[in-house]
């Protein structure tokens, strides 16, 4: 098993809208391992999970790779303002050209659907850590995308400053890997924090822990 400390760049706004505030749709303060390990595979297309259509996401799936990316810690970052974003679904951020001229409803009816939303501005760096089999390699640097459609560019790169604490996700854990109990008894302390139903967070884990959570799996 290998554990390869990596930084997570975004080179775009970056939008997710995890929580839903009086001000907004407001995105994480974190990136997910989920997205990430999606993100990574959707480029080097290892396994073909795109074929078919899904009413619900199939996250077992994931256990068929050689490799597993930790969810992605905050390091430095600031929001971006607050935007109102369409949700017109045939014009997808445009103005609906075919009623553009015409008189009383159609006319206002140009930009009636919207809502506020606040991503996380460029340059914002996140921590995050590659679990793979001693076989796989991930040459670096790395382009993924993330968020909302895909919309921003991030990229991969080696943490020089990696603290040696990282995050899990209990969630992927059971889900995935059938291993969160395992995972509880051999952590002497842990503390879950709820973000989302399939993101929970399990904070400050060494790599020692890591090693043992996902023995005899990579």
């Amino acid at each position: 098993m290998k554990i390869q400390p990596l930084r997570v760049k975004l080179l775009s706004p970056m939008f997710n809208y995890c929580r839903v505030t009086t001000g907004g749709a407001i995105t994480s303060d974190f990136i997910g391992d989920i997205a990430l390990t999606y993100a990574i595979n959707r480029v080097r297309k290892d396994r073909n999970f795109y074929e078919e259509f899904r009413r619900k996401p199939y996250y077992e799936e994931l256990r068929g790779l050689d490799y597993y990316v930790s969810m992605g810690k905050p390091v430095k970052y600031e929001m971006t303002g607050i935007y109102t974003r369409n949700t017109l679904f045939n014009v997808d951020g445009f103005p609906d050209m075919s009623i553009i001229g015409k008189e009383g409803l159609a006319r206002k009816g140009l930009f009636k659907n919207y809502f506020k939303v606040q991503g996380i501005q460029p340059e914002g760096e996140f921590s995050t850590c590659l679990i793979c089999k001693d076989s796989f390699t991930l040459d670096l640097p790395f382009t993924i995308r993330l968020g909302t459609g895909r919309e921003c560019m991030a990229i991969l790169d080696r943490d020089d400053k990696f603290d040696g604490n990282l995050w899990l996700n209990a969630f992927t854990l059971k889900t995935v890997f059938g291993n969160l109990q395992t995972t509880i008894k051999s952590l002497k302390s842990y503390l879950f924090e709820y973000k989302l139903e399939n993101y929970i967070l399990m904070k400050n884990i060494s790599t020692e822990q890591v090693r043992v959570i996902f023995d005899g799996i990579f």
